[in-house]
């Protein structure tokens, strides 16, 4: 499955670890294009990504019939220079950069794999999700791999991009049952940090989205081996998928 798309962010939530003195005191003038003024001697602000609530069911049943699954969740990976607690922006296609004054509240891998087990652990098809290195017989395997989380920014317009590639096993991680490609932007009505974490908490959601319909499909097996579906990148996404689920 291959999901790209790029659209505008809608106003939400936001989930700033900061207090409310704090934030009233910050004043958000865009430095650079990219940084938030704090107040001396203040810490920078701190953004996490929170799990997703899916209310609606994929095929209207209002529940699931089957028998729920153990899933294996293979600790997310993410590429090096996103693997850091930084917001990383984007000026040119070669180039990168960090926010001076804000900050993920964890490593994005980190975030992603605790949403995605909050997430997938609330739903009717799964019984358990394990982690580590735990020596127990799973039905399914699920490995993500963050390629990119940035701010892309353009002059006065910017995006909030999300690029991920996951991959389903069979429990034993035998055998690849099907893949998601998943790479989306979404327009910044500000390029400040504030509209950049909303933005990816919205990419984030819809990827959990995705995963809960693949889960669900594989758990009912109605979704059989999807090797086909593979392009050229995420067959490197599966090998390494492999390499993990074999350590």
């Amino acid at each position: 499955m291959i999901i790209k798309q790029r659209r505008t962010v809608k106003k939400r939530s936001l989930f700033m670890l900061l207090s409310r003195p704090a934030w009233a005191g910050l004043g958000l003038i865009a430095v650079s294009g990219c940084a938030v003024i704090a107040q001396t001697g203040s810490e920078p602000a701190q953004w996490r990504l929170v799990a997703a609530t899916l209310v609606d069911e994929p095929d209207g049943s209002g529940g699931f019939s089957g028998t729920p699954v153990i899933v294996r969740l293979v600790d997310t990976r993410a590429a090096s220079a996103i693997d850091r607690r930084d917001m990383a922006y984007s000026r040119a296609p070669q180039s990168i950069g960090y926010y001076r004054d804000n900050r993920w509240a964890s490593s994005p891998a980190v975030m992603l794999n605790e949403v995605i087990d909050e997430t997938l652990s609330a739903q009717p098809w799964v019984r358990g999700i394990v982690r580590g290195g735990a020596r127990i017989t799973t039905d399914l395997a699920l490995y993500c791999e963050i390629e990119r989380l940035e701010h892309q920014v353009d002059g006065a317009s910017g995006y909030a991009q999300l690029k991920v590639g996951c991959s389903w096993y069979r429990g034993d991680g035998q055998a690849l049952l099907d893949t998601l490609r998943f790479d989306q932007s979404v327009a910044l009505k500000r390029n400040d940090a504030r509209y950049y974490a909303a933005a990816i908490q919205e990419l984030v959601d819809d990827l959990l989205k995705a995963l809960n319909r693949q889960g669900r499909a594989l758990a009912t097996g109605k979704s059989g081996p999807q090797e086909s579906r593979l392009t050229a990148p995420a067959a490197r996404t599966a090998a390494l998928s492999a390499y993990s689920l074999g350590r």
